[in-house]
């Protein structure tokens, strides 16, 4: 029965912490609105995101010596790579796409880890995520105003969009099946280094224009940071943990509805019919894949029930 509870438990937890990374990452858009408010570009809101989350964590990181700075790790330095490429292209892919075309391929990757799961970590392919995929899909779609016909096609955004989808769903992959020997941390820290690094050198143009910046616009990067950077990425590393990366990587398309309602609230931007849809099929599926195994926990801690029951 103990055991039963337990891995209830971790289900619950775990579910709660891929949507709550996801609703996290979901101010980005808030955050970049209001950035390029204040006369900053995309590339320097980039550089500004990992410098800041580079400096504030790096600082925590000497005084609370718990953990390391750097990780030794090899693979997380390919995780740290594989981060940064998903984020580079999926700028990349925006620039020229329509946003709404490239969260469709970005979120395709759910589907990439699960069929990946079934033959590298022999997980079962189980009716509720089958279903969970086609709900969030079709969320998507809704959401991102593809079905209505008028997307415009580019061949290297569209390129840029599925390298993005794959790089973050081997992403996922690596971290569920790599045995942590860091702390969440050291983790974050080493990501953050990494991405700082490739993007002073992807987008090093813009760089000049940073010797000007403001403390409002500093003040608002360090928001950022800790918003989008610093505290998500070691909730989903304890997601991916605790319920596998297909449940976690599903979960994590709570950010799409999140982001259209902030942006509804906080911006004052109209909210669609097709949008509202969208969004009840997504978090419709979300239902699906966190209750569906919590159920099937509790059945099986009953009384007398058993694995073959």
């Amino acid at each position: 029965m103990s055991d039963g509870k337990s891995n209830v438990g971790a289900v619950a937890v775990g579910s709660a912490f891929a949507v709550l990374q996801a609703v996290l990452y979901s101010t980005m858009g808030i955050f970049g609105k209001v950035l390029y408010a204040t006369g900053l570009g995309p590339q320097e809101v980039l550089v500004l995101r990992y410098a800041c989350s580079t400096v504030l964590l790096g600082a925590f990181l000497l005084i609370w010596r718990k953990q390391s700075l750097m990780s030794r790790d090899p693979v997380v330095y390919v995780l740290a790579a594989l981060g940064f490429l998903s984020s580079a292209t999926y700028f990349l892919a925006v620039e020229r796409m329509s946003a709404g075309l490239t969260t469709v391929v970005f979120y395709t990757y759910p589907a990439v880890v699960a069929v990946a799961s079934i033959f590298v970590f022999k997980e079962q392919f189980t009716l509720s995520t089958f279903l969970s995929l086609v709900l969030a899909m079709g969320g998507l779609i809704l959401v991102s105003g593809v079905h209505a016909g008028d997307v415009v096609l580019d061949a290297l955004g569209m390129a840029y969009a599925v390298v993005s989808c794959l790089a973050f769903a081997v992403y996922t992959l690596l971290i569920q099946k790599h045995p942590r020997k860091d702390g969440p941390m050291t983790f974050t820290f080493t990501l953050s280094c990494a991405s700082l690094v490739g993007s002073c050198v992807l987008f090093a143009p813009v760089l000049p224009n940073l010797v000007s910046v403001t403390a409002e616009q500093i003040g608002l990067s360090c928001a950022l940071a800790l918003a989008c950077t610093l505290l998500p990425i070691p909730l989903y590393l304890e997601a991916v943990k605790r319920i596998g990366g297909t449940r976690a990587s599903l979960l994590g398309i709570t950010e799409t509805p999140s982001s259209l309602l902030l942006a509804f609230l906080v911006l004052g931007e109209v909210l669609t019919f097709d949008q509202a849809l969208g969004s009840a099929l997504i978090v419709l599926s979300i239902a699906v894949i966190t209750v569906a195994p919590l159920v099937g926990k509790r059945m099986e801690s009953l009384p007398g029930q058993t694995k073959s029951d």
